[in-house]
């Protein structure tokens, strides 16, 4: 049976790259922990006290730095066009943002160098404006942005 296309509804997805999953970072940690707290138990042991205290100090910030990492490991960013309206959702750190534009009222601006982002506009009367694009490469912003404008139509005169 042929597939319907009207009746797809296009989705974009940009997420970070994570190299260790939170199970590989626990154990690279306690494996951290094991050695770093061994060596200054010997230190400890003769006589040098000062040294368990820049251990223990050392682990509490790679500790913090860890945390940091397994809260922005499952960041990512969505673009779809869902029932004639494109939604964008971000999430960082487990806080979600979601932005509604009008396809009609909507402008795309499709990124020309390296650092830039794909921009999204409501030229509408709400003026709404937001950036995504963060967690792909240069590239792929662009083929995202020139696939999105295929897709809108063009924006109706304010």
């Amino acid at each position: 049976m042929p597939r319907d296309s009207s009746r797809e509804q296009p989705q974009w997805r940009f997420t970070r790259h994570s190299a260790l999953t939170a199970r590989q970072l626990l154990r690279a940690y306690g494996v951290l922990c094991l050695f770093s707290t061994a060596i200054a138990a010997v230190f400890a042991l003769r006589g040098f006290w000062y040294i368990p205290v820049f251990s223990f100090a050392e682990l509490g910030l790679v500790a913090i730095a860890l945390l940091h990492y397994l809260r922005h490991a499952r960041d990512y960013e969505d673009i779809a066009l869902r029932d004639g309206e494109l939604i964008i959702e971000q999430v960082s750190a487990g806080r979600c943002r979601r932005h509604h534009f009008s396809p009609w009222r909507t402008r795309v601006v499709v990124p020309h160098w390296r650092g830039q982002l794909i921009h999204i506009k409501d030229i509408g009367a709400g003026g709404a404006q937001v950036d995504v694009g963060a967690f792909a490469t240069p590239e792929r912003r662009q083929q995202v942005a020139q696939e999105l404008l295929a897709l809108l139509p063009p924006p109706l005169s304010p």
